[in-house]
């Protein structure tokens, strides 16, 4: 597993509150009461809670995973921050009945793990949602950069000009593909196809015939498009 910067900063974080808790739970003179000890073993439970959940936030491989990853630390950090004020206060007085800490403990812990829970639920939604847009867009953006491509390669004028607009009507064409116009789709990746060798034959009539067929197929998708919304 690579330790990144941002991994080692959380280690350092936590390796600090965890040294810092348990220097003044056992260099202050605490009756070691019952209650002492529940407060002790669920602060460090939160302390080690907060140390997996930053690891496996940031060990996300690309930065928009990681993105999508804070969330969890946004739970995670007050339910820390929580239970290490609530963990002293056990600690330190023997008024608080040891069965009542344990409650409490209990659901603080509990609320921060269905927090954990839902947020990462929403988190690997979110991530479906955002690859299954990425894999709708790539139809349009793959013929888009096709055709951009030809127009560098005739030195026909009219026949760039042609293959220009058609560049802006891809361009600017309703980027979501859709299953119910896979048809048209087909159709129009077919005559991209005939276009190329088009242009590597340098036929000027056939370019120019194919980007006016392929202009009015765009269109005609895009009203599709309109009807499918």
């Amino acid at each position: 597993m690579k330790f990144t910067r941002n991994k080692m900063m959380s280690f350092i974080a936590v390796l600090v509150i965890f040294v810092v808790f348990n220097v003044i739970a056992f260099m202050l003179p605490f009756n070691k009461h019952s209650g002492f000890w529940v407060g002790y073993i669920f602060s460090m439970l939160s302390i080690l809670l907060t140390a997996g959940v930053a690891f496996y936030s940031l060990s996300r491989e690309s930065l928009k995973s990681k993105f999508y990853g804070l969330p969890l630390i946004f739970v995670v950090w007050p339910y820390l921050i929580a239970q290490l004020v609530f963990g002293f206060l056990e600690m330190m007085s023997q008024f608080i009945p040891f069965q009542y800490g344990i409650i409490i403990n209990v659901i603080l812990l509990s609320a921060c793990l269905i927090g954990l829970i839902v947020v990462n639920i929403s988190k690997e939604e979110i991530e479906r949602i955002d690859e299954k847009i990425k894999k709708k867009v790539f139809y349009i953006k793959s013929l888009q950069s096709d055709i951009e491509v030809l127009i560098d390669k005739t030195s026909d004028e009219s026949a760039k000009s042609l293959l220009k607009e058609l560049a802006k009507e891809v361009q600017y064409s309703d980027p979501i593909s859709s299953s119910q116009l896979a048809t048209i789709e087909d159709e129009i990746k077919t005559k991209v196809v005939v276009l190329t060798e088009a242009v590597k034959e340098a036929n000027t009539y056939s370019i120019k015939a194919l980007c006016n067929e392929l202009q009015h197929l765009f269109s005609e998708r895009n009203q599709k498009c309109k009807v499918l919304k």
